[in-house]
């Protein structure tokens, strides 16, 4: 039966050993044997020579600069593309110089710039480079090595001494810059002085003259203002006594006016008071019908009223009282309805108890019934009508395959998974997910698949065992979503107004609506209308300010046109006084039609002239302080950063503009969690993984997402896939055990789960009949005589209501005959009312007052007009002459003008001088461009400072010694890498064919020992790595051209099998580890191999990581045996120890 299985399993291994010697054969050819990959000693000859180039050189400071002439020789080199140069350490030099990778080696010394650069010093000495000269070659190619290393370093020699010379030619061109521009200065300055200075002071005496000139033309024009000032004040004194004689006139016609008024009054108040007697009669005559009518309704309705409540109290009593001495009906009836209920309710309470009872018995039954068909049929939607047989064998089939009794997976896999639990945070990590998404910080997709691999994860430690970590408080969950709004900004802003606009608003606009609006805080109008107040003082003009919101309004009233006292006034500023009754007096006509008519009539008063005022500003300023409110809209307050700009305008233009900025800290806690979060998700998603890996079909997509929609009902272990890594560990798959079902055991096993399920569904039956349904059951069965009992409270209920409709029927009369009272007399209404009162006389007392102050109105009008004539001819009396003071300005004048001669003639002479000084330093600059002198101490006659100068680097030769080929080094590095390679596939294959002998449960406990032997796996293991160990140690000893070839043999054979039999165990046990140990070691050992051109520095970590890599022990040993090394004892008794470690582990294995 198993024979085609075991032909299969032969073939695979055949193929599988025949492929893994393919590929070792092939790497060992192409490593080793391939002309394409390397090169022979005698083809390189011919080549380009191969450079080494130890750069030990530390530097040296020179002017000021540090210099590394190292580092500029290794650019130099770098240049050369004829020959191949490397730069590197000297061990690793040495090394290649003696194997033949390098044809030369070139040194610089540590102090190679130090003494490069000891130019300053007085005997400098000459820096030494040494180089090495690989032995072995014929002479002409080590003349050939000799003339271009001499030619490499002659040009050095020539770049270092350019530099030299560039230095003090550089100096030299410094000082004579310094020189020009110490003679540029000076002519800059003197410029400065003719041109800023002396020019504009020269004209300085003409323009005192013409002040002079001013002076005499304002003392002309003074005396012929006194000669204009007094003609108007003759001219005002005249046109004021015409006013006193019109205002005479007009108070006479008043008088007269008045006097009829008064006699009009009088009539009127005696015809209203014979008007209002004869209709408070007629009221009186009224009230009197008004008053009997009410008495006589009052009486007929009450007498009514009292015989209804009467008739109605005395049936309604009767309900209450009988004639027999039982007692009343109401009594009766309720001590029925009371022995009606005790008996009804012990009836109902028996049913439901018996109906109770039957309901549990069938739901009982229900589920047996239930329980038989899943166990016998396989389903509990079957029957044993429609039950088959396949059914039947499905059945037993689940219950040779529960999930309870079929995994046999070892504890490692659970206490692996269980391990990394508690890195998983089992508080906060749900609702972060939610917030991360909500934030759009995850997209829902990977959103979703946290929370199902968190869902596997919380379903595995409820079932399986593990905990998950501790609570992780994230500072990000309770931070704050939006920015804090509004926010505000302090302001300090100018703004200009208009007065001649009237009014002017100016609005405070934000540049994107979207960004929410902006509103003024702080800032009061008081403070804007005393700063405009201030600069509108004395124009006539007041202002009123507004602040709302967004907007500032300022309005400027002009007050010139609201005065009309009359005032005297000049040009030069007289005095004037006003009158606060003179403001309903007309304005006058001009003084020449007065002067010609002193009767003008009332209807045309004398115009009166206006107050002066100061030049209205065609602006005015204002700086506003306070803040700025910006109340943020929904949408962007959940940004990270927001900024928008802002203008004040006035309609027509922008007066300012700025911008605001506001940053949410949210994130900030974000970035404090982040190395917590990364690692929660790093940990939930992996053991996910694990978890799915072991549980899900491995022919379905091992799907997070697909596998959690499965555990929505039941638990991990009853939705484990039949063909996963959990179910068939070491066990039977489900169609081996369904071929050991046999017909006759799904015979009886049928006949069994017949005849329960028979009885069953026949007893269910018998007690629901009994029972019978819950909607509309059939006349007979205990529901249907539980629903057709009336209610036990019925007559309770009916005895209660009756009851309760006579005591409010009671209440009711009652109520109604106590609110009886009388009607209220309806009053009698006149027309007459506070809000219409009877009119009364007319009182003149008032009129004659206003008529009165009128008259007084008029007599203080024409005594105001004399006195202001008087005071307009004192107030023009009291100019004061401004002769004498332009008297003093003339001489203040010619004072001056002599003192600036004075200056003016020391300022030529100051500049005649410093211009003479200016060419003799110009004519300095440029003789000493033509000076050219020793730049170093010594001069001409230091002859080592020139011998230095002329060739500053001298050479030193070493020749070298060694035997080898210049290729033999890159075969220790092959050999390494193969012997990982081919070592790590053999282990790979051994894993995935041998596999270690099950033992059977019953022989385990037959015996007590804790130790057996892998035999059926172990000689496959250890023929194997025997086999591949021989064949590559085989191969590799006849194409390295080793001294010692059966050393070699024994090496490498040794050190493959033990790879072999470790790696094999590894993979078995322990496979992710194992790759990971392996990929770091093949790593670590490709990033510091010497043959790549990597050097580590002495004492350093790299350098330690080197010296304990286990590869690149292996390859030292291979390099020291292809040399002609031995292998020593102590090294032959480490790879055996190795060989018996891989042994062990492959023969012996421990019990459970």
């Amino acid at each position: 039966m198993n024979s085609p299985h075991k032909e299969k399993r032969y073939l695979k291994i055949l193929t599988a050993v025949a492929c893994v010697s393919l590929l070792s054969g092939s790497l060992v050819y192409f490593a080793l044997k391939d002309q394409s990959l390397h090169y022979s000693s005698e083809i390189k000859q011919t080549a380009k020579v191969q450079y080494a180039l130890v750069n030990e050189d530390k530097g040296a400071r020179f002017e000021n600069t540090d210099y590394n002439l190292g580092s500029d020789f290794v650019t130099l080199i770098n240049q050369d593309t004829e020959n191949n140069w490397e730069t590197t350490n000297r061990s690793v030099a040495e090394a290649g110089l003696k194997s033949g990778q390098f044809d030369a080696v070139i040194t610089l010394p540590s102090d190679f710039s130090e003494k490069l650069l000891s130019l300053e010093s007085v005997s400098p000495e000459k820096a030494t480079v040494s180089y090495q000269i690989r032995e072995g070659q014929n002479e002409q190619a080590n003349q050939a090595v000799h003339s271009q290393v001499n030619t490499v370093l002659q040009g050095f020699n020539q770049r270092v001494v350019r530099m030299y010379f560039s230095s003090i030619i550089r100096n030299l061109s410094d000082a004579q810059t310094n020189v020009n521009q110490m003679a540029t200065t000076e002519l800059s300055q003197n410029t400065f002085i003719i041109s800023n200075i002396q020019a504009p002071f020269s004209t300085l005496p003409d323009s005192f003259r013409s002040t002079q000139s001013i002076a005499n033309s304002l003392k002309t024009d003074n005396e012929l203002f006194k000669t204009q000032q007094e003609a108007f004040v003759k001219s005002v004194a005249s046109s004021m006594e015409a006013n006193n004689n019109s205002l005479d006139a007009s108070g006479k016609a008043l008088e007269s006016t008045t006097n009829s008024v008064n006699e009009f009054s009088k009539e009127a108040n005696t015809r209203l008071e014979k008007s209002t007697n004869q209709y408070k009669e007629q009221s009186e005559k009224d009230k009197a019908a008004l008053e009997k009518q009410w008495t006589d309704d009052q009486k007929h309705y009450s007498d009514l009223y009292n015989a209804l409540y009467t008739v109605g109290n005395a049936k309604l009593k009767e309900l209450q009282f009988s004639d027999t001495a039982t007692g009343s009906f109401m009594a009766d009836f309720k001590a029925k309805a009371g022995e009606y209920k005790t008996a009804q309710s012990k009836v109902k309470g028996n049913l439901e108890a018996q109906i109770t009872s039957l309901e549990k018995e069938v739901a009982e039954l229900r589920a047996l019934r239930e329980t038989i068909a899943e166990t016998y049929y396989g389903s509990k939607d079957l029957s044993d009508q429609t039950a088959t047989d396949k059914d039947i064998r499905s059945a037993i089939l689940n219950l040779m395959t529960k999930p309870e009794n079929r995994s046999k997976l070892p504890k490692q896999y659970i206490e692996a998974i269980a391990s990394r639990l508690p890195m998983i945070s089992s508080g906060d990590l749900s609702a972060l997910i939610a917030k991360l998404e909500q934030d759009k910080l995850i997209s829902s997709d990977e959103a979703t698949t946290y929370r199902n691999a968190l869902k596997i994860v919380s379903n595995y430690s409820s079932e399986l065992g593990g905990s998950l970590g501790q609570n992780t408080t994230f500072k990000y969950l309770s931070s704050a979503a939006t920015v804090t709004s509004p926010v505000t900004y302090p302001i300090h802003q100018t703004l200009e107004f208009d007065p001649s606009t009237g009014s002017q608003t100016v609005q405070l606009n934000i540049d994107d609506a979207n960004m929410g609006n902006l509103e003024l805080e702080g800032v009061t109008k008081d403070s804007i209308e005393a700063s405009i107040r201030q600069q509108l003082k004395d124009t006539g003009y007041h202002v009123t300010a507004a602040v709302s919101g967004n907007t500032i309004q300022v309005t400027f009233i002009n007050e010139r046109t609201a005065s009309t006292t009359p005032v005297a006034s000049s040009d030069s500023g007289g005095s004037s006084t006003s009158n606060a009754d003179a403001s309903d007096a007309a304005t006058s006509t001009n003084s020449t039609s007065t002067s010609e008519s002193t009767t003008a009539t009332p209807t045309t008063p004398p115009k009166v002239s206006q107050p002066s005022y100061a030049t209205l500003p065609k602006k005015v300023s204002v700086t506003i302080s306070g803040q700025i409110k910006w109340n943020l809209s929904d949408d962007v307050k959940k940004n990270s950063y927001n900024q928008v700009g802002y203008s004040w305008t006035d309609g027509s233009s922008v007066q300012a503009s700025a911008q605001l900025s506001v940053f949410n800290g949210k994130y900030d806690t974000l970035a404090e969690d982040l190395p917590a979060i990364l690692k929660n998700f790093q940990n939930l998603d992996l053991t996910a993984q694990q978890i799915v890996t072991l549980f899900a079909s491995p022919g379905a997509s091992l799907d997070i997402n697909q596998f959690a929609s499965t555990l929505s009902s039941g638990t991990l272990v009853q939705k484990a896939s039949p063909d996963s890594v959990y179910s068939l560990y070491n066990n039977l798959t489900d169609d081996e055990r369904a071929s050991e079902i046999s017909d006759v055991l799904v015979t009886k096993y049928r006949l069994t789960g017949d005849n329960l399920y028979k009885q069953v569904d026949q007893q269910l039956k018998d007690v629901t009949d009994i029972l019978g349904e819950k909607e509309n059951p059939k006349e007979g069965t205990l529901r249907q005589v539980y629903q057709s009992l009336p209610d036990s409270d019925l007559l309770v209920k009916q005895a209660s209501a009756l009851n309760t409709w006579y005591g409010e029927m009671q209440k009711v009369l009652d109520e109604a005959h106590n609110q009886w009272k009388d009607s209220e007399k309806l009053a009698y209404e006149s027309v007459v009312n506070d809000q219409n009162p009877q009119p009364e006389k007319m009182n003149t007392s008032k009129l004659e007052e206003e008529v009165k102050s009128l008259l007084s109105q008029y007599d203080s009008l024409r005594d105001s007009s004399k006195k202001t004539a008087q005071a307009t001819a004192d107030g023009a009396a009291q100019v004061r002459d401004i002769s004498p003071q332009i008297q003093q300005l003339n001489e203040t004048t010619e004072s001056i003008q002599k003192s600036a001669d004075g200056v003016l003639s020391s300022l030529n002479q100051s500049v005649k001088e410093t211009s003479g000084t200016v060419e003799k330093n110009t004519s300095y600059a440029e003789q000493f461009g033509k000076v050219l002198a020793n730049a170093k101490s010594g001069g001409a006659d230091n002859k080592q400072v020139f011998n230095f100068l002329s060739d500053p680097i001298t050479t030193k030769v070493t020749e070298g010694k060694t035997q080898a080929a210049s290729h033999i080094s890159i075969i220790p590095y092959y050999m390494t890498l193969l012997l990982s390679v081919i070592s790590f596939v053999i282990a790979m294959t051994i894993g995935r064919f041998v596999k270690d002998r099950q033992e059977r449960e019953e022989t385990d406990l037959l015996t007590t020992k804790k130790w057996d032997l892998k035999l059926q796996s172990f000689l496959p293991t250890i023929i194997t790595a025997t086999v591949g160990s021989i064949l590559f140690s085989g191969v590799t000893i006849g194409v390295a051209t080793a001294a010692n070839g059966f050393l070699w043999f024994i090496y490498s054979f040794m050190l493959m099998a033990s790879l072999i039999l470790v790696l094999s165990y590894s993979l078995k046990k322990a496979p992710y580890p194992t790759y990971i140990v392996s990929a770091s070691l093949l790593g670590f050992y490709l990033l510091l191999t010497p043959i790549l051109g990597v050097a580590t520095q002495s004492g350093s970590f790299l350098n330690f990581l080197y010296r304990l890599s286990p590869l690149q022990n292996i390859e030292n040993g291979f390099s020291y045996l292809l040399v002609g090394g031995n292998l020593s004892i102590v090294t032959i008794l480490l790879l055996l120890l190795f060989v018996g470690i891989g042994v062990s582990l492959n023969l012996f294995t421990r019990k459970k």
